[in-house]
């Protein structure tokens, strides 16, 4: 694959992701609108001995009504190593430097089985001295070809660790004037930390910022 094809594969897989993109619902029953952004963060933490790391996936939204304007919901799934315990009720964020105690509801935690199939195929050439082949075979001077198909199914089972929490008003104020916030978890024993830094601050606060109207991008 050359260099240009490589980068417009990477341009593409960054047009088409739902990450860090703002969206605004207009929801006509309820009289509101509905502002939603998925973020994927990765741990500061690695998954017991391996090299691979916590992956979270938030789904943050805020409810805008006529009158008010409700606290932001942020939903989570945690992408967990198969033996890894559930997650406590109760962790941590940490905004600037000041930390505040996270309280967690809606906790589940299951099992999930993925599964892969390689197909190979090998192709074999056989002499025949009659100049004949078999039935599985073509015809040819003294040749013939046989196709064989095997299949190889592995199977792969990871825990995902879900729940729900809730940023007050006073927290997003305090994210918005912020170079730093993070989110600490706790699998039984082990934390979890996803930081926020950077662009994927700057993302968190045009959600927070984000108004019904706004152009988005």
């Amino acid at each position: 694959m050359t260099l240009v094809r490589v980068l417009v594969l990477i341009f593409l897989l960054g047009a088409c992701s739902p990450y860090g993109k703002v969206i605004i619902i207009k929801d006509d029953f309820k009289k509101s609108h509905i502002i939603t952004m998925k973020m994927r963060q990765i741990s500061r933490e690695e998954v017991g001995d391996t090299w691979a790391r916590y992956e979270t996936i938030f789904d943050f939204s805020r409810e805008i009504g006529e009158a008010k304007a409700n606290s932001t919901v942020a939903r989570f799934t945690v992408i967990a190593a198969a033996n890894s315990y559930p997650l406590e009720r109760s962790g941590f964020l940490r905004i600037g430097t000041k930390d505040s105690t996270l309280v967690l509801g809606n906790l589940d935690a299951r099992a999930v089985t993925t599964y892969n199939t390689d197909v190979t195929t090998t192709t074999t050439t056989k002499n025949n001295s009659s100049g004949l082949s078999s039935s599985t075979s073509s015809f040819g001077k003294n040749q013939s070809t046989e196709t064989k198909t095997s299949m190889n199914t592995t199977s792969r089972t990871h825990k995902e660790l879900t729940g729900i929490f809730l940023l007050t008003k006073e927290q997003e104020i305090e994210i918005l004037n912020s170079k730093y916030f993070a989110i600490r978890f706790y699998s039984g024993a082990l934390p979890i930390t996803i930081s926020f830094e950077e662009d994927d601050l700057e993302d968190l606060k045009r959600f927070i910022k984000a108004k019904p109207g706004m152009e988005q991008g």
